[in-house]
């Protein structure tokens, strides 16, 4: 009962962030979006060490690893972001044409 409330929750959350990664524009936006994506996947495998009614201290212990990890590709990100609109003044990805090649 309780794995389809999670699974259904994951996707959910999974379907908002790729709404805001393809639909936003704006940097700080698809980095949010990032984040919920992010976290619809940690759901996932806290629902999946949880399905058989006990605590499985490997899933979790990987959810642990897994918000570390997040929490610093979101430092990287948005030091990115912010020496980005350093130099240009702008966070519209569509405004950033002059990174490409």
């Amino acid at each position: 009962m309780y794995l389809l409330l999670f699974l259904g929750t994951s996707a959910l959350l999974l379907v908002i962030g790729l709404y805001g990664l393809i639909v936003r524009r704006e940097m700080l936006r698809m980095i949010i979006a990032l984040e919920i994506m992010f976290h619809s996947g940690n759901l996932n495998l806290i629902a999946f060490a949880l399905s058989n009614g006990l605590i499985d201290a490997i899933g979790e212990s990987s959810v642990i690893v897994l918000i570390s990890i997040e929490a610093c590709t979101l430092a990287v990100m948005m030091a990115v972001m912010l020496n980005l609109y350093r130099v240009y003044g702008s966070l519209d990805i569509s405004k950033l044409k002059r990174l490409r090649w």
